[in-house]
Formats: C-alpha cells, structure tokens, sequence
C-alpha cells in the first residue's frame, strides 16, 4: 500500500533528502532508500502527467523491473516489438535482435511513483527555485501554491532531466540538446508495421535519428533535431520521404516535442559534490545514440541510494564507485553515436549486422 504523503499540512522544514524531479530517475532513489530517512520529493508537473516520449524499454530497464508486478495498463499495443534500422542516405535495412517493451509512457511513470511503499512527503506543481550550501546542510527553496518554502536538508539529489537547475549550478559546460518532434498518425492497412519499431537514419533530416513506434491503433512519428535548426521543414521533409519510400502518411492528430541532451563527452558526466546529487539524465546518464534514459535513470538511482543506504556521511564517493559501470556504458554509446552519425560508418556498421 502507497504510503506517500501529499498534502501541504505535511511538509516539514527539515528533511534529510530532498528529490528534484519524480520520473524513473527520481522514483528509483526513492523506492531504494531506507525507511529510516525523512524523504521530500517534488515535482514541476502534476501527476498522472503526459511526456513525449517514444515509450519503449530496452533491455536494460527490463531486466531492472522484471521481477516488479507491472500493471497491464503500462503496456501499449503490441507489446513486444522487434528492432528493424533502416539508412536511407546508403539504401540499407537490418533487423536487429531485440526485443523491446511498448509502454504508454504516462501510465509507466505514474506506476513507478504509486509503487513507492514508504513514508515520504510528495507535492506536485511544485518548482526548485535555487538551493544554497551551508557548512552542515543544504537549503532548498521552493515555489509551492505561488510560495515560496525553504527547506533545510542533508541532500539534495537533482532528478529533474535534461533542463536540471540542479545541474546547471554545478557544472557550467553546456550539453548539446536536440528537440525530439513526435506527429500522432492514424494507423491504416498502409501504415501498419505490425510489432516493429523503426529506427530511420539520414543526414539530410538530423545527425540523430527518426522512428516510428506503433501505439495501439495510432503510429508515431519521430525525429531528434538539433537544437537551432527549422523543426517544420525538418519534420515536413521526414513525413514527405515516409510517404515517398514506405507509402506512410496520414492527418497528424497530435504533436508534442520534448528535450533531450547529447552527452559527447565523458566528462559531460557529472554525479554530483558534497551534498548535491545528479541522477539520471541529469548526471548525463543517456544513450548518445538512441537517446534512450529510463535504463539509465533507474539504474543511476538504485546506485545513489545503494551509496546514501551505505555510508550516510559520505555517500558522494561510493556512488561514484557503484556507478564505474555505467559511466563506461554510457562513453560507449557516445562512440557509437559518432559512428552512426556518419554516413559512410553508418554504412559499416549496418554491414556488419548484416553478417
């Protein structure tokens, strides 16, 4: 039973954590810490709240939740799909052995904050302000109901995505961000891919990736643009080559766009200083090469709390430690990226699946 308290009656002016942001990231720290701490967690949005995203879990967050009793409502139409990459710049197509989760991304995330079965205080709508360090604790500031509340805490651990505040007051280097464009089409006999999801790459649209993703009687189409570049042509360019090689198309019922950051650099990973951690996107914790960040928040957030769990006066160090592995995961998505924005790599390496 979730015992998550949400009213404003509730909250203190002292916790010991304090949790920016309720996604995967956020929630993962929170269902692995220990009941013994006074936990705070708070949110911009209200919850159940819609994200754009394409709603697909790899294998990584599978096997992380796998033994979790996930609802059927989670789960969207097919449920299991297959991988195919398609490179229109070098006229290649590959299926990739992979098998992946198709979730409606609303419900998932307010499963994983529903699960929480332990006594913390939880307010949406709720905005970080600034926070300040003191020799012996943290202050928060927060915007609640048009006020603003300080909060006085031993950490404060930034789970709130690409945009963090958190993260920004820490580390100054700036990431590469994209915009990733979702259009919500009808599905018709035409444009039915069955239990596939598509991987689509050419340079003339982004140095990233398109897709489409089926969703029940619905059919996703996506892009992750550069931030900078004309979104309209780009998407009117993508839709019109759908139409052109795969005779996909169909009335846009629905748009929506989201933020994702493109780490290029090992050292665009940050976990955090003293008192302030960074979780999940946040920390720097996504796929350069799909942009893909459930595995890694809720991985990165097992990790902080397993290290706050274990030494309480100076955790910094052993989440640093219990995170070697997935600094390196992620490096070497960063590699991949670089050769799969490149159409003569690119051109390799689906050759190489191909044998």
């Amino acid at each position: 039973m979730n015992k998550m308290r949400n009213n404003k009656k509730s909250l203190k002016n002292e916790y010991d954590i304090v949790i920016i942001g309720a996604g995967p990231a956020g929630c993962s720290i929170a269902n692995f810490l220990s009941n013994k701490y006074h936990i705070l967690m708070v949110d911009f949005l209200n919850f159940p709240r819609n994200k754009s995203c394409g709603g697909v879990l790899v294998e990584e967050s599978q096997d992380f939740i796998k033994n979790w009793k996930i609802p059927n409502n989670v789960f969207s139409c097919p449920k299991y799909l297959n991988m195919k990459m398609i490179d229109w710049n070098n006229d290649l197509e590959v299926d990739v052995k992979r098998k992946l989760w198709n979730i409606t991304r609303k419900d998932f995330d307010y499963w994983l904050l529903q699960r929480i079965n332990k006594n913390i205080d939880f307010f949406s709508s709720t905005k970080l302000l600034k926070f300040k360090n003191y020799q012996k604790d943290i202050r928060v500031f927060l915007e609640i109901e048009g006020k603003v509340k300080i909060i006085k805490a031993k950490y404060l651990i930034g789970a709130n995505g690409a945009f963090s505040n958190v993260r920004k007051s820490l580390i100054k280097k700036p990431v590469r961000y994209y915009t990733a464009i979702q259009y919500w089409i009808k599905q018709n006999s035409k444009n039915n891919i069955g239990e596939n999801t598509y991987f689509i790459y050419d340079n003339e649209i982004t140095d990233f990736y398109s897709w489409l993703i089926p969703k029940k009687d619905k059919l996703i189409l996506g892009s992750a643009l550069e931030k900078g570049v004309d979104i309209e042509s780009k998407m009117n360019l993508f839709v019109r080559k759908l139409k052109e090689k795969h005779e996909i198309s169909g009335k846009c019922i629905k748009k929506e766009s989201a933020i994702l950051s493109r780490i290029r650099n090992k050292k665009d990973i940050c976990l955090g200083d003293n008192k302030v951690f960074l979780v999940g996107e946040a920390a720097g914790f996504i796929s350069s090469s799909t942009g893909e960040g459930i595995s890694f928040a809720l991985r990165s957030g097992y990790n902080c709390a397993k290290a706050i769990n274990k030494d309480f006066n100076r955790p910094i160090p052993l989440y640093k430690k219990y995170s070697k592995d997935l600094i390196k995961e992620a490096s070497d998505k960063i590699k991949k990226a670089d050769k799969f924005s490149s159409i003569k790599e690119r051109k390799k390496v689906f050759k190489e699946f191909k044998n």
